[in-house]
């Protein structure tokens, strides 16, 4: 299904120290670990493999809701970058996501889907007509389309998954 996150840089500057001790190991296997430490600025990378774990998370619930804290068990299995946005495949539980990441100077905005050709299929929501099922994920209550809420600092950002 659907999931996104966004991530306001200087909030998670002020509210977040991921260089505290255990902070990666606890949150990062061992392959994301080593692109933070080659990547020219770390907490940019810190940032954004975080946005697509979350997204991961969100796109899981609605295929198999199962709340909890998975970090260190959802997996990036690649990233690459291509004309200013970063594409990923990611796992939870066995089940494979594709996401892509758009990076700016204050945000990090993060979509994952369970197919790569998904993509077309989703696009920004602005309005209010949003109800929650009986899980309390949001959906538009006009379309019955999936959407997927973020929000971090400044930011906010609501995407819906169009079924049809």
């Amino acid at each position: 299904m659907i999931g996104n996150d966004v991530v306001d840089l200087a909030t998670a500057k002020i509210e977040s120290n991921w260089k505290r001790k255990g902070f990666l190991s606890k949150q990062f296997t061992t392959y994301e670990q080593i692109l933070i430490q080659k990547a020219s600025n770390q907490d940019e990378m810190v940032w954004m493999l975080w946005s697509l774990k979350e997204s991961t998370y969100k796109a899981y619930q609605r295929i198999n809701y199962n709340r909890g804290f998975y970090p260190i068990k959802i997996e990036i299995q690649s990233l690459e970058l291509s004309d200013n946005e970063y594409f990923a495949t990611t796992s939870l539980f066995n089940k494979t996501f594709y996401g892509k990441t758009h990076v700016e100077s204050e945000m990090i905005h993060s979509i994952v889907l369970l197919s790569d050709s998904d993509f077309k299929k989703v696009t920004n929501y602005t309005t209010n007509t949003i109800l929650k099922d009986k899980n309390s994920l949001p959906f538009c209550s006009i379309t019955k389309n999936p959407l997927s809420i973020s929000h971090h600092g400044a930011f906010k950002k609501i995407v819906q998954f169009h079924l049809k």
